[in-house]
């Protein structure tokens, strides 16, 4: 019986390689290896298609998350507010950037496991209260593909005079309020590990801005400080977008709205699922909700064991899933006795990071897999 993949990154490469080859060949032959101007050319492609004045490449999403606060140049102590069920990465990138002047303030998700708005607002509360000199950025993370209530995150961020810096590695395209998320943000970090739904063939990152004082800043950060060569007004790394990295995302790009179009209509098949020991995502019906890129479609194990879901999925009926995330990041030993994390709420974190599981989604799925993974579903007991 052969396999249902989880993800088909061949297909990808099947369809841009035409175009992406003779740039490949190009570069070998020029060598502009560094920041050359396919770098140039992509990151202007990109600021172009998402929505913003700028956009800088960087060598990945952790790297992207860091410039970004690094960037910000905060003096004081930093109160930072993250998703507490996101991938380590959003926490790790900022504490770094800031030396471990921070606190980590872990909001529990809503019933779209996003950020829960309600939770932040409490947190940035008691904080401003607390410790009213501080500064304080919100790093929202668009999970599984669906915005962030941006809408309301903005009005707290001008209400307690917080920045925002977006964490949009799971949603290249996601909208919300009509606009593409990595819009609303002072800045916005993007992730290009090969299977996002932008993805390159390695590790690759993005930064996005309309702050022209914040681009600039990236910009030197991410090049040992420098923007002239030999010339380094400050202390930063080595944090370059590949050239060859961006001649693929380039290319990729072409075909990203037509590739997060495909995953919206997958996903429409999988709100056929009925078996009363599972529970497929809830759909966001407010106004601001738009269009979802369904970067992963989690599926939530309410009745049985998640383990024996997966085996049987898996060795019983060859359909390759996943886990997104099976340790939170207060429960992780990088941080389950950190002084300077506070969680807010975290019981729907606590309690599903035990029973989600994702569900096989790309472009190149069809009809015949889709229902045979619902059928498959169905009959589990």
């Amino acid at each position: 019986m052969e396999t249902i993949k989880f993800n088909d990154l061949r297909s990808q490469w099947e369809i841009i390689k035409s175009k992406a080859q003779p740039r490949m060949m190009s570069l070998m032959e020029n060598c502009p290896f560094i920041l050359g101007p396919d770098v140039k050319k992509f990151e202007d492609n990109f600021a172009k298609w998402n929505g913003n004045t700028f956009c800088i490449g960087v060598s990945n999403g952790t790297t992207a998350l860091q410039v970004a606060t690094e960037a910000f140049r905060f003096s004081k102590h930093v109160h930072i507010y993250t998703n507490a069920n996101t991938y380590i990465a959003t926490v790790l990138g900022p504490e770094k950037a800031l030396n471990g002047n921070c606190t980590i303030h872990l909001i529990d998700h809503d019933e779209y496991f996003q950020m829960d708005t309600e939770k932040l607002k409490e947190a940035l509360d008691v904080t401003n209260v607390s410790h009213p000199d501080d500064a304080h950025l919100i790093i929202p993370v668009h999970l599984y593909g669906h915005s962030c209530d941006m809408v309301t995150i903005m009005e707290l961020a001008e209400e307690y005079e917080a920045n925002v810096l977006e964490d949009c590695s799971q949603a290249h395209g996601a909208k919300c309020n009509g606009k593409n998320v990595g819009t609303f943000g002072d800045i916005a970090a993007f992730s290009c590990y090969p299977g996002k739904n932008l993805g390159a063939a390695g590790d690759a990152g993005l930064i996005t801005t309309d702050n022209p004082v914040l681009q600039g800043a990236c910009r030197e950060i991410r090049n040992m400080g420098s923007v002239q060569k030999y010339v380094h007004n400050v202390k930063g790394g080595n944090y370059r977008l590949d050239t060859m990295q961006a001649i693929i995302l380039d290319e990729k790009l072409k075909h990203l709205s037509d590739w997060n179009a495909a995953r919206r209509h997958w996903a429409k098949f999988y709100r056929m699922i009925d078996n009363p020991n599972v529970e497929v995502p809830l759909i966001n019906t407010a106004e601001w909700c738009d269009e979802q890129v369904y970067h992963i479609f989690p599926l939530l194990i309410t009745g049985g064991s998640r383990n024996d879901f997966m085996k049987y999925m898996e060795d019983m009926n060859n359909i390759q899933v996943g886990i997104h995330y099976p340790i939170c990041i207060r429960h992780t030993g990088a941080y389950k006795d950190s002084d300077n994390v506070v969680v807010w709420g975290g019981k729907n974190t606590y309690n599903n990071q035990d029973a989600l599981v994702s569900l096989p989604i790309h472009p190149f799925m069809n009809d015949v897999d889709l229902l045979k993974i619902i059928e498959v579903i169905n009959k589990w007991q």
